[in-house]
C-alpha cells in the first residue's frame, strides 16, 4: 500500500466520524491506532501496492496483537479498544473484516463459555498428536525425534500446571532444577511460585534439554531460556551470536505450533494456550480447590482474576 492511500484512508474515516458526531480527542485517538497498525504493517513487510485493507487476513491480524500482548505487554482493555477501532474501519469501509474470525480479541472481563475451555476428549487427542507421525511430511519427519518431547512439555506446562503462555516463553535455565523436580515461575509482576512436576514430566523436558547438541544448548543455573526455538532449515536449534546464547522460543511460535497441531489433530479452529491455561483453572475448580490455593496455583495476584472461573463452575459442569 502506498503512503497516499493510506493518509486517504485515515482522512476519509476521521471526516466520517467527524460527520458522526465524535469527539475530537475520539477521532485523535481511532486515528493513533490506526497510524500504529500502518507502522507495523511497514515495519512487517505486509504492505502491498493497492488495496491493503482487503488482502489482510486474520492471520496478519494474530500477528499484530500478538505483538502487543507479548511484546508490549499491552491490558485487555486496551488490546479490547484497538480491535473495536480496527473492526470500526473495516465497517467504514464496507469490506468483511477479518478481526471477526479471531476468538481470542474479546471484551475484557467478559463471561466466560464453553468455547473457552477444551473438553477431555479434545486434551486427549491433542496430546496423543504431539507425539504422533500422522500428517507429517518427510521433511517434518526427519526432524520431529528433536521436537517432540519439547512441545509435549510446552502443551503439558500448560494444560497440567497452568502456566500462562507469557510465564512459559520467560522461563530461564535458572528457574529449573532438575534434582528436585520444580520450576520457579515468575509473574511479570515479580511474584514467583513454585511448581512441583511429576516424575514423568520432568523426565520428558530433562530428555528434551538433552536432545539440544551441548554447543548451543542453555547452560545450567543461567538466564539461558528453557526453550529454545529451532532451525527447521537447518535443522537444529537457534543460537543468538550477540548474546552468545540459544534463542528463545517466542509467544507466537507457541501460538503457532499449537495451532500447527490442533489442525493436525483436527480438532476445532482457535483452541490456544488460553484454552490450555482456562480449563487447568476450571480443573482446580471442580477439585473443590480452595480459592486460595486456585489463584496460588494460577499465580493470580488477587481474587478479581478468579471470579469469571468460579462464576462458570458454578453455573456448569465441564467437559459433560
Amino acid at each position: 500500500m502506498n503512503k497516499k492511500e493510506f493518509e486517504d484512508t485515515l482522512q476519509n474515516f476521521s471526516f466520517f466520524l467527524s460527520s458522526r458526531g465524535r469527539k475530537s480527542s475520539t477521532i485523535k485517538r481511532y486515528i493513533y491506532d490506526i497510524e500504529d497498525f500502518g507502522r507495523w504493517l511497514q515495519a512487517s513487510n505486509r504492505f502491498q501496492e493497492e488495496s491493503i485493507w482487503k488482502t489482510l487476513n486474520k492471520e496478519d491480524f494474530e500477528s499484530y496483537f500478538q505483538e502487543l500482548i507479548y511484546k508490549r505487554k499491552y491490558g485487555e482493555k486496551t488490546i479490547h479498544r484497538i480491535a473495536v477501532v480496527l473492526k470500526k474501519l473495516y465497517q467504514f469501509l464496507d469490506i468483511p473484516s477479518p478481526i471477526v474470525e479471531m476468538q481470542r480479541i474479546t471484551p475484557p472481563n467478559r463471561a466466560l463459555r464453553k468455547e473457552d475451555f477444551i473438553t477431555k476428549e479434545e486434551e486427549k487427542k491433542l496430546k496423543y498428536i504431539l507425539s504422533s507421525p500422522e500428517g507429517l511430511s518427510e521433511e517434518q519427519l526427519s526432524v520431529r525425534p528433536l521436537l517432540i518431547d519439547r512441545n509435549v512439555s510446552i502443551v503439558s506446562l500448560l494444560s497440567d500446571y497452568g502456566l500462562a503462555l507469557q510465564e512459559l516463553v520467560a522461563l530461564q535455565m535458572q528457574h529449573v532444577h532438575f534434582g528436585k523436580n520444580t520450576i520457579t515461575v515468575v509473574h511479570s509482576k515479580g511474584q514467583e511460585r513454585i511448581i512441583i512436576l511429576q516424575e514423568e514430566d520432568k523426565i520428558r523436558l530433562f530428555t528434551y534439554y538433552k536432545t539440544i547438541p551441548e554447543p548451543v544448548r542453555p547452560r545450567y543455573h543461567s538466564t539461558d531460556p528453557l526453550f529454545v526455538a529451532f532451525d527447521f532449515k537447518r535443522g537444529t536449534f537457534r543460537w543468538v551470536y550477540d548474546n552468545d546464547a540459544p534463542k528463545a522460543l517466542t509467544a507466537i511460535a507457541v501460538q503457532k505450533m499449537i495451532r500447527l497441531e490442533v489442525a493436525r489433530a483436527q480438532l476445532r479452529k482457535g483452541i490456544s494456550a488460553q484454552h490450555l491455561r482456562n480449563t487447568y483453572i476450571l480443573r482446580c475448580l471442580e477439585r473443590n480447590m480452595s480459592t486460595e490455593e486456585v489463584i496460588k496455583r494460577a499465580g493470580f495476584l488477587s481474587h478479581l482474576s478468579l471470579k469469571r472461573y468460579a462464576e462458570y463452575a458454578n453455573q456448569h459442569s465441564h467437559g459433560k
